[in-house]
């Protein structure tokens, strides 16, 4: 077990040190150094509990990230993004619940071209999600509770059509993450499926 936790703490600087790998290489290469995304859509959570405490099965979710080239079609993608619905449980006393969900994705992302400017994405890796849940209310004390840190997994499918502008290209992908949190503060599945539309912007 001691082994495990020393490989997942040297993991991210490992992962930093391949980046700087890839990027040396692919600028030597003469590609594009690196693509920023944006994106937004709706998380649709796994957990059971979520639609009775939030009397929906989604909410928004947002972020923006990098594509760094590997080779032609093939890349390693870094992104964050954030989920942060609110409800109210009861209108007597203003008991209301809140979720702050925090997502680091890094990955790969390889993209096979069906026509000169559409590209089915395929991507997958390894996520890091950060939980927080708020509990508050006018007649007691805020709660707060935070589920342990985890490394999880991701993957999923796209479209991606390049624009008339070569800067500048257009998708929507479909991901599933997998995050369960064993705490008895929160117990549970705090992955689930995304259903984003974002742009790339080649920067080169």
């Amino acid at each position: 077990m001691e082994k495990i936790l020393m490989t997942i703490r040297w993991l991210p600087s490992l992962i930093g040190a391949l980046l700087l790998f890839f990027a040396v290489s692919t600028s030597q290469a003469q590609q594009p150094p690196f693509i920023v995304s944006a994106f937004g859509g709706l998380f649709f959570p796994s957990s059971t509990e979520f639609k009775d405490a939030f009397k929906s099965s989604s909410d928004l979710i947002y972020g923006g990230g990098a594509c760094l080239p590997v080779q032609t079609n093939l890349f390693i993608i870094v992104d964050y993004s954030f989920f942060k619905p609110e409800a109210l449980l009861n209108a007597s006393n203003d008991s209301t619940i809140s979720l702050d969900e925090r997502i680091l994705h890094i990955g790969l992302l390889n993209k096979q071209p069906i026509s000169p400017t559409i590209f089915v994405r395929l991507s997958a890796g390894i996520n890091r999600i950060t939980v927080k849940q708020q509990l508050s209310s006018s007649q007691t004390p805020t709660q707060t509770a935070e589920a342990d840190r985890k490394i999880g997994y991701f993957g999923g499918v796209g479209i991606e059509e390049l624009s008339g502008d070569p800067h500048v290209s257009f998708f929507i992908d479909l991901l599933y993450d997998y995050r369960r949190s064993r705490q008895k503060e929160l117990y549970g599945d705090f992955g689930g499926l995304r259903a984003v539309i974002g742009a790339h912007l080649y920067m080169f």
